[in-house]
């Protein structure tokens, strides 16, 4: 499996899970989508191609660099924010 798809099954995965349990949680669960051309912000964002490697060089491998697409949208339970997770392009969406 190619590494678009299994992001796509996990964030599926994800959005479904959290609808079936949104209801239960108190405070509600917030779904915060992503826009292709944001700027990426490494405090409410995740590179998922850099997921696995060292997080220093992150930080310099991102720069200038904007959202493609979300992969995992982001979450919000209260006060506590779960970063998205997107797929990071170096073009600019008009």
């Amino acid at each position: 499996m190619g590494t678009f798809y299994e992001c796509f099954v996990a964030m599926a995965s994800s959005v479904w899970t959290l609808n079936k349990l949104a209801l239960s949680f108190d405070p509600e669960v917030e779904i915060i989508q992503v826009e292709s051309g944001v700027d990426f912000s490494i405090v409410f964002m995740e590179d998922v191609l850099r997921r696995k490697e060292d997080k220093r060089l992150t930080v310099n491998l991102t720069r200038g660099k904007v959202v493609g697409f979300t992969v995992v949208p982001e979450f919000k339970v209260g006060c506590t924010v779960i970063q998205s997770q997107v797929y990071l392009t170096s073009l600019k969406c008009k």
